[in-house]
């Protein structure tokens, strides 16, 4: 079944699937139409997956599942930074009809109340398009065992639960707009929104890059997404890729 709401764009339900992930995949294999904007949403994912492989465990109805394909125009050097472009439409989202639940975004891809795991961002290129992923809890959180945080869902923060229906229709409404911002203007004026948005600017973080890990103060997001991160020895590192975990707000003596 696909409900259009948008011009050009299709929310398709399903409500059974290995993943969202992996009807968008199919869709863009078998399909003879344009792809992008067509968007899959389904009530239960019996192989959700997540950042770096992680399982992402995907109850019937607890949460929102869903992947919507995009066909960039611009440099596919740029295309890593769509990442935060969803999760500005996730925030969004969740400030418009959940607006007891105190979300922040977490770099890279992260979305967290109160330094719990809310729902994440997950962007893969197939050929000339680009798949986002989009998981949010909304009741019955999991606990999640391979995942440096706890998790959380909708449900802890207010008594009014949305559907997840009504969540993936916003939130693609959201995203078009944002990607038409990123398409036309590039990253940088979203990423200055994610930074507004985010839980890690000014603290103090360390971040693990396989076997080693680098610790200090976040400064700021570099033009490209990268993880601007100063070490107590004044050392720059700029960091693509990583886990983050938050360790308390910046000294306010520091100059």
């Amino acid at each position: 079944m696909a409900e259009r709401y948008l011009p050009k764009w299709e929310l398709h339900r399903q409500d059974t699937a290995t993943s969202a992930l992996d009807l968008a995949k199919d869709f863009i294999d078998n399909s003879e139409l344009l792809p992008q904007g067509n968007s899959f949403s389904v009530a239960e994912q019996t192989a959700g997956r997540g950042r770096m492989g992680r399982s992402w465990i995907s109850r019937k109805n607890d949460g929102m599942y869903l992947s919507v394909i995009l066909s960039p125009k611009r440099a596919q050097a740029e295309w890593p930074t769509l990442s935060f472009v969803a999760s500005l439409a996730a925030i969004q989202t969740l400030n418009s009809i959940c607006p007891d639940v105190p979300v922040l975004l977490k770099w890279p891809n992260d979305l967290m109340a109160e330094d719990r795991k809310l729902g994440g961002i997950l962007l893969e290129a197939d050929g000339p398009h680009a798949i986002v992923g989009c998981g949010i809890n909304i009741k019955n959180a999991p606990e999640i065992t391979d995942s440096l945080f706890p998790s959380t869902d909708i449900a802890k923060y207010q008594s009014k639960i949305p559907e997840p229906q009504e969540l993936a229709e916003l939130y693609i409404n959201n995203l078009e707009n944002l990607y038409q911002i990123w398409q036309n203007c590039g990253p940088a004026p979203l990423l200055a929104r994610w930074q507004d948005k985010s839980n890690i600017i000014g603290r103090q973080l360390t971040v693990t890059l396989g076997d080693k890990s680098v610790t200090g103060i976040c400064d700021a997001l570099e033009p490209d997404g990268r993880l601007n991160l100063v070490d107590m020895d004044g050392n720059v590192h700029l960091i693509t890729v990583g886990d983050v975990v938050l360790m308390g707000e910046v000294n306010a003596s520091r100059n």
